[in-house]
């Protein structure tokens, strides 16, 4: 009776690790692959292909600061470049959000565009978003996806994201002390090879 005790108790302790060894390793690629291709790295490699991110801000893809309204000019400017590297045929894909983490300005008080350049002629852009409402609340703003496409060794998108706070000409002391904080998320996609069919 004792030795069934003891295997018994011997098996829940190996199946408990084993459990604990799982869970860990499981955590561990969840969190590697949500960590790989945000706003926080520079670099994102891809197979044979790497994306560089340069942010013309020091701040980086942070969005922040202090917010006045203005006529024509927009309250926050971000300039940033992805730039492709591929010694392959592979089409590299990625997507730009715009995450907002935090917005309590009023529903109709900030706007956003996108202004896109493909630089070197490379793949295809996001498309440019012209003046839209940024709404209230934390949210994640879908900007829309690009790729870069077969041998290429720095092909840039360029692109310009702007947040507007419009002066309306009339009181807007209700927008007083308000606060916006978010980023801008480059994301990757699946990488994918293009193959050619020749009909006969």
């Amino acid at each position: 009776m004792s030795g069934n005790r003891t295997n018994t108790l011997l098996l829940t302790v190996i199946g408990v690790a084993t459990l604990l060894v799982a869970v860990i390793g499981a955590t561990f690629a969840y969190f590697t692959a949500n960590i790989t291709g945000t706003e926080e790295g520079t670099t994102i490699t891809v197979g044979a292909g790497k994306l560089t991110i340069a942010y013309a801000d020091p701040h980086g893809p942070s969005i922040a600061g202090s917010i006045q309204p203005e006529v024509d000019a927009p309250a926050i400017h971000k300039d940033f470049t992805i730039t492709g590297t591929n010694s392959t045929t592979a089409v590299m894909p990625y997507s730009l959000a715009l995450v907002i983490q935090s917005n309590n300005f009023s529903v109709d008080a900030l706007k956003y565009s996108l202004t896109s350049d493909n630089t070197d002629g490379n793949g295809q852009i996001v498309q440019s978003i012209e003046m839209t409402d940024l709404g209230t609340g934390a949210k994640t703003i879908e900007l829309g996806s690009g790729f870069f496409a077969g041998v290429i060794s720095g092909s840039r998108h360029t692109y310009v994201l702007d947040i507007f706070f419009p002066e309306t000409g009339e009181n807007q002391d209700v927008d007083k002390g308000k606060s916006l904080a978010g980023y801008v998320d480059v994301r990757v996609g699946e990488v994918y090879t293009t193959t050619t069919t020749v009909n006969p």
